[in-house]
């Protein structure tokens, strides 16, 4: 009986896992740059909120904006606000105008920026007739305006006259959001 070898083939052997080399400073200076690039962003991403939920920072995230020409906005947190009530009606004394009344709650515990509202009057067959956007400058009462915001926890009653009679709507939509 004859053994063949087969002297061609590579025979290697397996130690276990290869050491790797450790990091270099490079690696680990870019990373620390990263990191606090995305702190940054965030924190300009966040000003409001960081200004709000954390009072007394709020000096220091207004005197940051200052330098950079930004401003702090206050948070927009849409899913915090609801529609508790509204209504369409035709005025009485005036015809061609139809009075939507509605009222606007901030479920928060911090003050906000006030939504846009968007109207949408519809058809017989619920159709969209006619959309109008309203702004805070639209529905916000001149003696809430010198507030700055929709405070915490607070309803606003809105009052809006649009004219729109001529366009006979059979119902409407009323959507709050941010713009």
């Amino acid at each position: 009986m004859a053994v063949l070898l087969d002297t061609d083939r590579d025979v290697s052997f397996d130690f276990g896992p290869q050491s790797r080399p450790r990091p270099s400073r490079l690696w680990w200076v870019a990373s620390g740059f990263l990191l606090l690039a995305l702190v940054v962003q965030g924190g300009y991403l966040y000003r409001g909120e960081i200004a709000v939920l954390l009072p007394e920072a709020k000096p220091l995230v207004q005197r940051i904006c200052a330098e950079f020409g930004c401003d702090v906005p206050l948070p927009r947190r849409a899913e915090l606000l609801s529609i508790e009530s509204s209504d369409l009606q035709a005025d009485i004394a005036h015809p061609s105008v139809m009075v939507l009344t509605a009222t606007l709650r901030n479920r928060a515990g911090f003050i906000q920026a006030f939504p846009a509202l968007e109207l949408s009057l519809t058809s017989t067959q619920g159709e969209t007739v006619a959309r109008r956007v309203l702004t805070p400058k639209d529905y916000v009462p001149q003696s809430t305006r010198s507030e700055p915001g929709f405070a915490a926890g607070s309803e606003l009653q809105i009052r809006v006259y649009i004219e729109a009679a001529a366009l006979k709507p059979i119902g409407y939509r009323l959507y709050l959001f941010y713009l």
